[in-house]
């Protein structure tokens, strides 16, 4: 169980913050890097304001837009609770393809010019680490780090990782964020893997972070996690998802989250009046899309007062299923 949710953060192709995920997001159609066919997609808008601000930071220069997404969602969390002790407050990142805007630079300037003609100032942008180290750097957070690569079902990992943190003491605070940028090399990858045949995945770009504390009491909880469950074909995939969810509420309304071949999964195992919508819902950004879906849920708990708790999946296309059981605790009467 994870106590203590203070406040989040969003970066998504509808703006910055949080009522950004109940507007209607732009799609647009972009050629695949191989040209031979578009898809639609919808992107978060990269001329926005405050990521020049960003930019402008020295640290900053060469920085790809996913430390841009990363440090706004993070700054947008950090401001819900500006007492907390920023020393004490550590960093879970969730990936899944990272920074594949100067990977594929990188890779096209080794092939088109040769090894030797790599720029290594490039190359420092291609870890999965650099925008933490930005983020950390920028916001001045003291606690520990640490990054994790997966599917959307790996947001689950991000989120015991933060339980463990604050069990053990190790930080006080910790923020479980996910940012993704968009490359159109994309595009051939996820249709060689057979994502975007049904039409019903549109990949999307942006971040989401939310900031759990030991220290601070809140009445929004995620009281439960179902991680690691793997299936290696997708017959296999309905009995995943049944062992997922057999430690959830059984009773429990579900956020209706899937997108692509894993809709299938959602159908045949959840009966359609335990699922609610959502705005956007082919809209996919892999693990950033498990952050919006986390932060939809407390915002319905937040609002709604008749709903005390609800399932998150996380449909993790690379075969692998996740989810989040949040609780809202009721109010205590004071005599």
């Amino acid at each position: 169980m994870i106590a203590g949710l203070l406040s989040y953060g969003v970066v998504c192709p509808g703006g910055l913050g949080v009522d950004a995920l109940e507007k209607k997001w732009p799609v647009v159609e972009c050629s695949s890097a191989s040209g031979h066919r578009t898809y639609p997609v919808s992107l978060t808008d990269t001329s926005l304001q405050e990521f020049t601000e960003w930019s402008r930071a020295p640290r900053m220069r060469r920085s790809s837009h996913i430390s841009y997404f990363l440090i706004e969602a993070a700054r947008q969390a950090l401001a819900g609770a500006p007492h907390i002790d920023l020393s004490r407050t550590g960093v879970v990142v969730s990936f899944f393809l990272g920074c594949i805007d100067y990977s594929v630079r990188f890779y096209r300037q080794m092939n088109k010019d040769g090894r030797r003609f790599a720029s290594p100032i490039l190359f420092p942008e291609t870890v999965f680490n650099s925008p933490i180290s930005h983020a950390v750097s920028i916001l001045g957070l003291g606690g520990p780090v640490y990054s994790q690569i997966g599917d959307k079902a790996s947001w689950a990992s991000a989120l015991r990782t933060a339980e463990c943190w604050l069990r053990n003491k190790t930080a006080d605070n910790v923020l479980v964020i996910s940012a993704e940028e968009f490359d159109p090399h994309e595009l051939d990858a996820f249709e060689a893997a057979g994502w975007l045949k049904r039409g019903n995945l549109i990949p999307s770009s942006g971040a989401g972070a939310l900031l759990f504390s030991r220290m601070h009491s809140s009445s929004i909880q995620i009281s439960n996690l179902s991680d690691g469950n793997v299936f290696f074909s997708r017959k296999d995939g309905t009995a995943a998802v049944r062992r997922g969810l057999s430690s959830l509420a059984s009773d429990c309304p579900v956020l209706a989250c899937a997108t692509s071949w894993t809709m299938e999964l959602q159908r045949e195992v959840i009966p359609s009046h335990r699922l609610l919508a959502q705005p956007n819902p082919c809209v996919e950004a892999f693990t950033v899309s498990a952050a919006w879906d986390t932060i939809r849920a407390v915002r319905l708990l937040e609002r709604d007062g008749e709903l005390s708790e609800i399932i998150v999946p996380f449909w993790g296309l690379a075969q692998q299923f996740s989810a989040a059981q949040i609780s809202r605790r009721p109010a205590r009467l004071t005599p």
